[in-house]
């Protein structure tokens, strides 16, 4: 078992203790936090993500950017088939522009997903980024579940492109492992603070 794949299982240990009341709440603070930030607020075209399981719930801020008038796109994953095996396309993922939560067709694993007709959004449109991990530390190093479809979308991104991670202060690691294509997000955001990325 390689380090990133020990401190995957540890970090899913710890979500899985955690209590429904604790997330709900928990949730509701980190979306408070993330539309109080400036970054937020002066963007016009925001890439967020529909959450399932035990993520931090991202449904009630993804309808109060709606609200607010930003352009909101979540993501498509094209190389997958209808069973969400992977069928070896060579651009993963795609931002998809939805108008409401009527434009989400269910996906692979049931995961809801923009439906294909959906305006797509180029990389180098996308202002800020909400990204799913696992857990992140302070530091801005983010760990996701393992696919490797954000770290390859990154690559494509504007420079200025502002990038947070929300994640549950309780879930939260001292220390990331990195490889060298790893780069921090320029922002961490929990319920309690919004820990940023020194350059």
């Amino acid at each position: 078992m390689t380090e990133k794949q020990q401190v995957r299982k540890e970090i899913r240990e710890k979500i899985n203790a955690t209590s429904e009341e604790y997330r709900s709440s928990a949730s509701a603070s980190i979306a408070l936090n993330v539309l109080t930030m400036p970054e937020v607020r002066d963007c016009k075209t925001i890439l967020a993500y529909f959450s399932v399981g035990k993520e931090p719930a991202t449904l009630a801020l993804i309808s109060k950017l709606l609200e607010e008038g930003k352009r909101v796109c979540l993501p498509l994953c094209i190389d997958l088939d209808e069973e969400g095996h992977r069928i070896g396309t060579v651009d993963a993922m795609e931002a998809r522009v939805i108008k409401s939560f009527d434009d989400l067709v269910p996906g692979a694993y049931g995961i809801p997903e923009p439906s294909a007709d959906t305006e797509v959004m180029l990389p180098e449109y996308v202002d800020l980024i909400i990204l799913p991990c696992l857990s992140c530390d302070r530091n801005c190093n983010r760990i996701g579940h393992g696919a490797g479809y954000y770290d390859k979308y990154l690559t494509k991104i504007r420079k200025d492109c502002f990038t947070l991670a929300i994640c549950f202060e309780e879930v939260l690691a001292d220390e990331i492992p990195t490889e060298p294509h790893d780069r921090p997000v320029d922002a961490v955001v929990t319920e309690k603070q919004i820990y940023r990325w020194r350059r």
